[in-house]
């Protein structure tokens, strides 16, 4: 079963950057992400939609064919 939250670290890890990184885009709300008791979590379907995002933009800056995702 997929998760549907993801913790820091995980989200990291999934982005190859820093836990800082994934903070700052939680802080400038360009990933959503929710409280779990203390600790914050990142919603795995905000993750997709930004990471399809940074996608669709480097193919439309480079002239590249659609990226299609298969789900």
């Amino acid at each position: 079963m997929k998760k549907e939250l993801l913790s820091i670290p995980e989200t990291a890890e999934l982005l190859s950057c820093s836990t800082r990184t994934v903070r700052r885009l939680i802080e400038e709300r360009t990933i959503e992400a929710c409280k779990l008791r203390s600790s914050t979590r990142v919603v795995y379907a905000s993750l997709k939609g930004y990471i399809l995002t940074i996608i669709g933009d480097y193919q439309e800056k480079n002239g590249l064919a659609e990226f299609r995702s298969s789900g």
